[in-house]
């Protein structure tokens, strides 16, 4: 059984101990002016401390676990951080604020517990236009990897999970639908492929893959942005039917309307004498 506060703590001191990890998302992010960072799934909120002390911005963290929200509390009134900072309990598929609230999201391996489409959409939704999201995911070369070492130390349990969550992502992948169910039994991976196809309909799309220090084959890192909101395109010019000039193509109005839409391409012919008195009558 998993010491739930330790875990919490220790992830706190490793974050503090191995500087690369914020020092390489600082430069990817350079240059950017921020004000509202949120962290999703932040556990005892260490990931927002760069952006608390280093570029003064105000950090929000959400987590489902109530303990690593107290530790996360707990270590930034200890810093003298408290005003700076603050803690929600929800889930990333229903986050609590307002549309086009955040400069910046963070989101490190949360997503395969989450429902991916519901979550990124809720992530594309409160997050700034031209904003950007910060996300870790499990790739299937860390279930495979997994699957591996399990298998090469005799423990069945963990390799029947990693191949069911493998089995999962491949389900997804093929068929677009991820499993129902409780978080665990959920969890897929994610691929670039896959990430393209649900950042598309979330409103979101993929800059780049960040090669920093902190990210591998197995778990990589990407930056994603959020779309402008498009400018109104003006109204369709509707053309109008030629004049009165002694030759007409014999087309109605509301056919002449269309053409932009829809060429049509007909034979002019010369009016009839006839032809030309009645339009003149009109």
């Amino acid at each position: 059984m998993i010491d739930e506060a330790r875990y919490w703590l220790e992830e706190w001191e490793n974050y503090a101990a191995r500087p690369e990890r914020f020092q390489g998302i600082l430069q990817a992010i350079r240059g950017r002016r921020l004000q509202r960072v949120l962290d999703v799934g932040c556990g005892a909120g260490q990931e927002l401390l760069p952006f608390v002390t280093v570029l003064g911005a105000k950090g929000v963290g959400v987590d489902l676990s109530p303990e690593a929200l107290q530790i996360a509390t707990r270590k930034y009134a200890e810093a003298g951080l408290a005003a700076e900072v603050e803690f929600r309990r929800c889930a990333a598929e229903r986050l609590p604020f307002d549309a086009d609230q955040f400069d910046l999201i963070t989101c490190r391996l949360v997503l395969p517990y989450t429902h991916n489409l519901a979550a990124l959409t809720e992530m594309g939704r409160v997050l700034k236009p031209g904003g950007l999201l910060v996300l870790k995911i499990h790739h299937a070369r860390y279930y495979l990897s997994r699957l591996w070492r399990s298998l090469s130390r005799g423990d069945l349990r963990t390799a029947f999970y990693a191949v069911r969550v493998l089995a999962s992502g491949l389900i997804y992948h093929l068929a677009g639908s991820q499993p129902k169910g409780r978080s665990g039994a959920r969890e897929v991976f994610q691929t670039r492929w896959l990430l393209h196809r649900t950042l598309a309909a979330s409103g979101l799309a993929l800059l780049r893959e960040w090669l920093g220090s902190d990210a591998n084959p197995r778990t990589p890192i990407f930056l994603i942005t959020k779309r402008a909101t498009p400018a109104i395109a003006p109204p369709r010019r509707t053309a109008k039917p030629p004049t009165n000039s002694g030759f007409h193509c014999g087309l109605p109005e509301d056919l002449w309307a269309r053409r932009l839409e829809r060429p049509v391409v007909l034979g002019c012919f010369p009016a009839s004498p006839e032809e030309n008195t009645r339009r003149a009558e009109i």
